[in-house]
């Protein structure tokens, strides 16, 4: 879910992404939409994103993310074969977030780790054995004297 008070940061990471990426990406980009990065970023937030470096989740906000995304398929895209891909991808993505954080498959796979858990310990269970602990005569008896004594 997007976050709108993150979206100074957001701007200033895109806006670094941008940069970062060069001329060529930053002038297929409409003068309107990247002014309108430039002006709503946190301009006390300016991370360094280099040319070379690989994005990863760690380095970009998820609203970041989503930003870039919406450039990549509205203007980087080179064809629309590319971007009829890149759709796909998008939806298929979606779709399996959505899945995994359903509210029937949230509550079943508690329910599926709980029964495993349950067959676990009776495995351990079954698989393990009492053992009776007997004195030795010999402390049976050390036992009984010092009782005696104590007694009296």
């Amino acid at each position: 879910m997007i976050n709108a008070i993150k979206f100074p940061k957001a701007y200033s990471e895109v806006y670094s992404f941008i940069n970062a990426l060069g001329e060529k990406y930053k002038e297929k980009i409409p003068s309107t939409i990247y002014r309108t990065i430039e002006e709503n970023r946190d301009k006390e937030y300016n991370p360094i994103i280099k040319s070379n470096q690989e994005i990863t989740k760690d380095l970009l906000s998820h609203e970041a993310l989503v930003l870039i995304t919406a450039l990549n398929l509205q203007y980087w895209c080179e064809n629309e074969e590319e971007k009829q891909e890149l759709k796909k991808a998008y939806i298929s993505n979606t779709k399996k977030e959505e899945e995994r954080y359903s509210y029937e498959n949230l509550f079943r796979n508690k329910k599926q780790q709980v029964i495993e858990n349950k067959q676990e310990d009776e495995q351990v269970n079954s698989n393990v054995m009492m053992i009776e602990y007997k004195e030795s005569i010999l402390k049976r008896i050390f036992n009984a004297l010092r009782n005696f004594f104590n007694r009296g």
